[in-house]
Order: structure tokens, then C-alpha cells, then sequence
């Protein structure tokens, strides 16, 4: 079964699931009434995603997602609103079969990307998502050097995933980095 989960409506929306011959439609909306039109057409329903909060509307994205993965191939087809990029974002994560975005009333498939971060990148961010800690602290969490703590963090600061404090002591992860650790 493949499967479309989408933000999309009209000429754009009817292309994409002609391109990929979709059996189920998963239709995201961030006010009621988003009907996509074709809903009738195919299995699946309509989904609300009523949040103001990028990261909770990024874990529903993703649980959507993974669900759908459940019953066969996923692809995820968004537009430039709000919930778009998040679809993006989820899609690639989540490491969807196909990525289409809508541009000038032309549907495009994207390439899947991948955030290329190590077991150990990883592994901080998700205790500096429980607390605060120094770079001592992780290094001994983590099982690594100091020299490899301050390595790792570099890195996930470059990336605008983990921020250094005011007084320059204690890490925390930014909302970036809990996407990337949903």
C-alpha cells in the first residue's frame, strides 16, 4: 500500500498522487474544514495538527508517519505553509520512500537528506534534553574524553542543535535538536 500524507490541495495534490498511484490519503491541516477534495477518492482521513508548538506538531507529524509506515511505502507531499516545512523535516527524518513539494503549481520530488549525526551526537543530545550539564558532566555520561565532548559539541552548536549558556558552563539542546531526537 502506499500511502500520500500531505498538506496539499488541488492541481498539486491530484499530480502527486497520480505520480506515485497512491492507495491511502493521510490530509494535514492546521484549521478545520482543510478538505483536500480528494478524500473520497481514497483510504485515510483528515488530521488536524491544532498546535502552536513547532516540536509537538513535529511529534504528531512523525507518529502519522510512522503509523502509515505500518501498512506499506509512505511518501509525504507539502506546500510553503506553515505545517510545510515541518512535513519536510518529519519526512526526512522519518526516512519516507518519496518527497514531493508544490512550486508554481508543479509538484517536484525532492531527494530524501539526512542528518548524518553519530550514536554518540546522539546520545548527548538526549541527556541534555533531561538537563543542563557542563562538558565534564557529559564526557562522563557519555563514556568519552573531554577533548571528544568539546569535538561533539562543537559540531551540534555549528549545526544550531545544542547552545552554550550565559556563563559559559552548562549546554543545553535547542528546540532544533529535540526535532531531531523525536
Amino acid at each position: 500500500m502506499k500511502t500520500l500524507i500531505t498538506n496539499l490541495k488541488g492541481k498539486c495534490l491530484l499530480e502527486v498522487s497520480m505520480k506515485i498511484q497512491v492507495d491511502g490519503l493521510i490530509s494535514i491541516h492546521e484549521k478545520e474544514g482543510g478538505d483536500s477534495g480528494l478524500d473520497k477518492y481514497f483510504k485515510g482521513g483528515e488530521i488536524l495538527i491544532d498546535s502552536n508548538d513547532p516540536l509537538d506538531a513535529c511529534k504528531k507529524i512523525s507518529k502519522i508517519i510512522q503509523g502509515a509506515k505500518t501498512h506499506g511505502e509512505v511518501y509525504v507531499g507539502f506546500n510553503g505553509d506553515s505545517l510545510g516545512p515541518l512535513l519536510n523535516f518529519m519526512a526526512n527524518k522519518e526516512e519516507v520512500d518519496g518527497i514531493f513539494i508544490c512550486y508554481n503549481e508543479e509538484a517536484l520530488r525532492l531527494p530524501n537528506l539526512r542528518l548524518e549525526l553519530s550514536k554518540t551526537k546522539i546520545k548527548i543530545l538526549e541527556i541534555l534534553n533531561v538537563e543542563n550539564l557542563t562538558a565534564i558532566s557529559i564526557g562522563k555520561k557519555v563514556g568519552i574524553s573531554r577533548a571528544m565532548v568539546y569535538k561533539h559539541l562543537a559540531d551540534l552548536i555549528e549545526k544550531g542543535l545544542v547552545e552554550q549558556s550565559q556563563l559559559f558552563e552548562k549546554y543545553n539542546i535547542t528546540t532544533t535538536g529535540q526535532l531531531v531526537i523525536i
